[in-house]
């Protein structure tokens, strides 16, 4: 995904998000819902970040 920041353009991944339906029910305003729970995928952080335009290692 290509995003831009402060006119700076940079390259992002999207985050896969994994929801499994659960046997929980729960109510919110005054309607019920089915739970579900969700797991996120971990992410590769860079191992050469910029910041300011200064670039540094991890």
């Amino acid at each position: 995904m290509q995003l831009t920041y402060r006119g700076q353009s940079y390259e992002t991944s999207a985050i896969s998000v994994d929801a499994i339906a659960t046997s929980e029910t729960a109510t919110f305003m005054g309607r019920p819902y089915a739970r579900k729970q969700f797991t996120l995928a971990q992410r590769q952080q860079p191992a050469e970040l910029t910041y300011r335009g200064i670039r540094y290692v991890r």
